[in-house]
């Protein structure tokens, strides 16, 4: 069981094993013939148009665990180098000429056919059937494609579906067929088929011989009758009949096959060869003849105030509602049956009501499950290079996304370098770091916004930036974030313990205050010895020789320092002086909180503190605030006898605390304590 790749710039001598050029093989003709796929395979197609008439000739899978899946890759999650875009498999030789032969032929069981456009021009007459992709298969599956049939005057199918006497399929679904579709059975008794369509869009004028035929045929080539078909929340727009039995021989009444949910509008909705082959429910018709042979089921109505909306929403400017929607406030708006109803509507959107499905193809609702995707969302952020642990927020759009939806991948280059891969990790929100992880925000309150633990190594230090790109799911365009790695501003005790604690020998450039420092020899006098303390005290007492301007001249008792942009005012003055305190002293502080305009910040509620730090940025004391004027930023905290007994150079923040994420710190003010 492998995996192999189809690239219109591929080749057919590559192995066909890798997405790149020189991997992949280069026609649809070499990938499904005999030395291509093989039963258990799967092959991804990328974007393109794929011209020819193609047969399936790899070996029969025998079973369900060898089910071949054949998909396109519009949005180029398996390719790189390519452009999102249809992949198209047309028989038409160039953009206006058809070679007149069908366009896929698959004699093959248990084949799943995913994300294709068919295209095709194909031949008919009476007694020659004519189809564009025509399937002889047990438990065929169709999803998310198109089959777009010219229009041909004698009888030809867009999709048909030969079933041979089997319990299981075919199944077509999210899929838009326009021409005509035929599914029919070569059965030796009558049994049932558990065939389905549900999803699906028809549009049909029916210019075909067999004028009993529908957008939607069932039925049978012999007199042993299949049954069991399932049609629900499909939308037809046809010339003659929606859904019709087959002429010859019509569906089993042993089994009976069952209509829910649909939109028929035609020149008739459902035509039966017999009351017993099947029954309808909730279904809208809107035909000049509703049902022949068919008995009106419960639910269904006939030519109601209804109307589906063909853009007209978006051209009006009132509303953004999908094509073929029930406009605003018509007949149809939940009010299906669930009964046999899919749990989606052909965009995979779940339906307002999941207990009454809305009738048709499409929900009318978008606001709280549908994304409709715009450019890439891009955004910046700053982190300090080196952090470790860290987790980011984007905005995919897309809700219910995981590590493991399809197509979604993550990468980061840092600065002038290759993309490295991030591996999705599965996590809620309120789980631990882990690089990779990924969780759903909460898709009711932030529908579309997701959490990403970046890599350690995305932020280490020595790059400016770091660019993470998440994208590839469907629904989603993808987010990009640009990290910048900056250290930003730092608290009062960070610039401390960086110059403090820095080791003095690094101080080698001349002219710079590290380097006056590690040569000033200040260090080696400051001992325990007669002479030391001499020394000091010749110092203190030798004015402004040794001693700076600013221990000696008279301040006032009030300081503004600036952090970012937030600051902390003493005593309500807003002078730019330290506070000057006498050892020993208790001595009460009136602050003031504001923003970069001077406007005090509101403390109400808050729990507001001081924090003192010595001058090796070691904290010496903390302090609770009192509020004096809350609303404007006003407290009170008295420093005591725990800093003060020690004379020296202190510095003080002030932090505002609301709650757990939510924290300002203010400050630094700085505070002389002298013995005067």
């Amino acid at each position: 069981m492998a995996t192999y790749y189809v690239r219109t710039d591929g080749n057919d001598s590559n192995t066909g094993t890798g997405a790149g050029v020189g991997q992949a093989w280069g026609t649809i003709t070499k990938a499904i013939g005999a030395t291509g796929i093989a039963p258990g395979d799967t092959l991804y197609i990328a974007p393109g148009v794929y011209r020819g008439n193609f047969t399936a000739a790899f070996t029969n899978p025998a079973n369900e665990g060898q089910r071949i899946t054949i998909a396109g890759d519009p949005t180029c999650t398996q390719f790189t180098g390519v452009s999102a875009g249809p992949v198209i498999l047309t028989n038409y030789t160039n953009a206006t000429t058809s070679s007149n032969l069908a366009g896929l032929t698959i004699a093959k069981d248990y084949i799943t056919v995913i994300d294709i456009c068919f295209v095709m021009s194909v031949p008919g007459g009476a007694s020659t059937l004519g189809q564009g992709v025509f399937a002889t298969s047990t438990a065929f599956v169709m999803n998310r494609c198109l089959v777009h049939n010219r229009e041909n005057s004698t009888e030809s199918y867009g999709l048909n579906i030969t079933v041979p006497q089997q319990t299981s399929g075919p199944t077509v679904m999210n899929s838009v067929i326009i021409g005509n579709m035929l599914i029919a059975n070569n059965a030796t008794s009558s049994y049932n088929a558990n065939g389905s369509v549900k999803d699906c869009l028809f549009i049909s004028t029916s210019l075909n011989s067999q004028t009993s035929s529908g957008a939607l045929t069932l039925g049978s080539f012999t007199a042993n009758r299949a049954g069991g078909y399932t049609v629900a929340n499909c939308t037809f727009y046809s010339g003659a009949a929606c859904i019709s039995m087959y002429p010859n021989f019509g569906l089993s009444t042993s089994h009976p096959s069952f209509f829910t949910n649909n939109y028929l509008r035609g020149a008739t909705g459902i035509q039966s060869t017999s009351t017993s082959a099947q029954s309808e429910t909730y279904n809208i018709f809107e035909c000049v003849t509703d049902r022949v042979n068919v008995t009106a089921g419960t639910g269904s109505v006939s030519k109601p105030q209804h109307a589906l909306d063909m853009h007209i929403s978006k051209i009006q400017g009132w509303s953004t509602l999908p094509f073929l929607a029930p406009l605003t406030n018509s007949y149809g708006i939940s009010a299906g049956n669930v009964t046999s109803a899919p749990s989606t509507d052909m965009l995979g959107v779940t339906w307002l009501t999941p207990s009454t499905p809305t009738i048709g193809s499409t929900e009318t609702s978008r606001i709280a499950n549908q994304y409709l995707p715009t450019e890439r969302n891009a955004s910046t952020i700053t982190i300090a290079p080196g952090s470790t642990s860290q987790s980011i927020e984007l905005y995919l759009g897309a809700t219910g996304l995981t590590a493991s939806t399809s197509g979604l991948t993550a990468r980061y280059n840092r600065t002038r370098t290759a993309s490295v891969s991030i591996p999705l990790v599965a996590r809620t929100i309120a789980q631990a770091w882990t690089s990779g992880g990924f969780a759903e925000v909460d898709a009711t309150n932030m529908p579309g916004v997701y959490r990403l633990d970046l890599p350690d190594a995305a932020l280490a230090a020595g790059a400016d930036d770091v660019t993470i790109v998440v994208r590839g799911a469907s629904g989603t365009n993808g987010a990009v974030m640009t990290v910048k790695l900056s250290s930003g501003g730092l608290t009062s005790a960070q610039t401390a313990s960086a110059v403090l604690d820095a080791v003095g020998s690094s101080y080698v450039t001349a002219g710079t205050i590290g380097y006056a420092i590690q040569n000033s020899n200040v260090a080696s006098i400051s001992g325990s010895t007669s002479a030391a303390d001499e020394l000091e005290g010749a110092l203190l007492h030798n004015g402004t020789d040794y001693i700076s301007a600013e221990l000696v001249t008279p301040v006032t008792s009030a300081a503004l320092v600036r952090m970012g942009p937030f600051e902390v005012r003493a005593d309500g003055l807003g002078a730019s002086d330290p506070l000057d305190i006498q050892e020993g002293a208790q001595h009460g502080v009136d602050i003031q909180c504001v923003d970069n305009n001077g406007a005090g910040i509101d403390i109400t509620s808050a729990t507001v503190t001081a924090k003192v730090y010595n001058s090796g940025a070691t904290l010496v004391d903390t302090y609770a605030c009192t509020a004096t004027y809350a609303a404007d930023g006003r407290a009170t905290f008295t420093i005591d006898t725990t800093v003060t007994n020690t004379p020296g150079t202190y510095t003080a923040t002030i932090t505002r605390t609301t709650g757990a994420s939510d924290t300002q710190v203010f400050g630094p003010l700085r505070i002389y304590v002298r013995d005067i």
